[in-house]
């Protein structure tokens, strides 16, 4: 009986170990590797890989506009109607200097020229610079002939410069850039007069 009882014991001692080594067990699953995403990395950009813009390139206009004005304030427009206005009385004088139209030529200069050259001290100074000796100054007539004339004809000017918003050289461009200056005109109530700059004492 005791036999017995000892066997049914120890065989439920087996059974409760079993039952609890075969216990439910919850698996706890690891969750799957998410893959990285890896963020993109700027390139570094220099100044040169950046695009820039195309320099304007300058005209010859400009570039005329930019020599004839210097520092003056003077606008495109404003330079463009003097350069018309001077190159345009330049035109007629080339007329009235080979017709040898004293009384025309006159009319272009400014009071402040007529007064100075018809003055005989000064035609007198101006007399003594000629290069050919004997030609005689005495009135501003002759200088006109012997002085303005030889000077000026067949001469080409193609640009201006501004020494003021009123007074103004025309010049001749030579193939080495230099400026060689054949008129100077003086802007006297909106209209451009000759101007015969006086001697250097």
């Amino acid at each position: 009986m005791i036999t017995r009882f000892l066997r049914l014991a120890a065989a439920s001692a087996v059974f409760a170990m079993l039952f609890a080594a075969c216990g439910t067990t919850q698996e706890v699953v690891a969750p799957a590797p998410q893959p990285e995403i890896e963020e993109p990395v700027p390139e570094e950009q220099t100044v040169r890989d950046i695009p820039q813009p195309k320099a304007a390139q300058k005209t010859a206009e400009d570039l005329e506009y930019e020599r004839s004005v210097g520092g003056a304030d003077i606008s495109r427009d404003t330079f463009e109607d003097d350069k018309a206005a001077i190159l345009r009385i330049i035109r007629e004088l080339s007329h009235v200097m080979k017709t040898l139209d004293y009384k025309a030529w006159v009319t272009y200069l400014d009071q402040e020229s007529i007064d100075y050259w018809s003055r005989p001290t000064n035609l007198r100074k101006a007399q003594a610079r000629l290069p050919i000796k004997g030609l005689q100054l005495k009135t501003l007539g002759d200088y006109f002939k012997y002085v303005f004339v030889p000077a000026r004809m067949g001469r080409e000017v193609t640009e201006i410069r501004y020494i003021s918003p009123s007074y103004i050289k025309a010049v001749q461009v030579t193939d080495d850039d230099k400026d060689i200056v054949y008129y100077y005109f003086n802007k006297i109530d909106g209209t451009w007069k000759i101007n015969i700059p006086p001697l250097n004492e």
